[in-house]
């Protein structure tokens, strides 16, 4: 469905807006994003806009990073809830990353309006996210 999206460049350029005007992302100074496989949201205007800014970058690649560091932890996925569950690419990357990390860290998915769905299955290890963004804007899932 997401490679299926004709307009994937443009729907990413509004997300990503809409991720660079959270106030929890303007402010980071660590933020760790990813880099693009096909179909996700493209990140490349993010780590544009982190550059320009002089906010640290980190991407999951870095073999060396330390979970306390990042502020802000931009995660993809296949599908979200707007109770920030999520379903991932099956690697379980995020779901050992994510718990060691900073109990002020935030954890924001993005994804594709389609891509917000009903429920995903859930395991216990599972980490729920803070913020969902798809392109008509974010949706906390922490209650703000």
């Amino acid at each position: 469905m997401r490679r299926a999206l004709p307009d994937r460049a443009e729907r990413s350029r509004r997300i990503v807006d809409h991720l660079i005007a959270l106030p929890e992302v303007a402010a980071a100074r660590h933020v760790m994003a990813y880099d693009a496989v096909p179909g996700e949201v493209e990140t490349a205007s993010l780590v544009a806009w982190c550059s320009e800014r002089g906010v640290d970058l980190a991407m999951p690649e870095d073999s060396d990073l330390d979970p306390t560091w990042p502020d802000v932890v931009i995660v993809p996925g296949t599908a979200f809830t707007a109770d920030g569950h999520r379903a991932g690419q099956g690697g379980g990357w995020y779901d050992r990353f994510l718990p060691q990390c900073r109990p002020d860290a935030v954890f924001i998915g993005i994804g594709f309006q389609p891509q917000l769905v009903e429920s995903v299955p859930i395991e216990p290890h599972d980490v729920t996210l803070h913020c969902v963004v798809v392109e008509d804007g974010p949706r906390w899932c922490d209650g703000r």
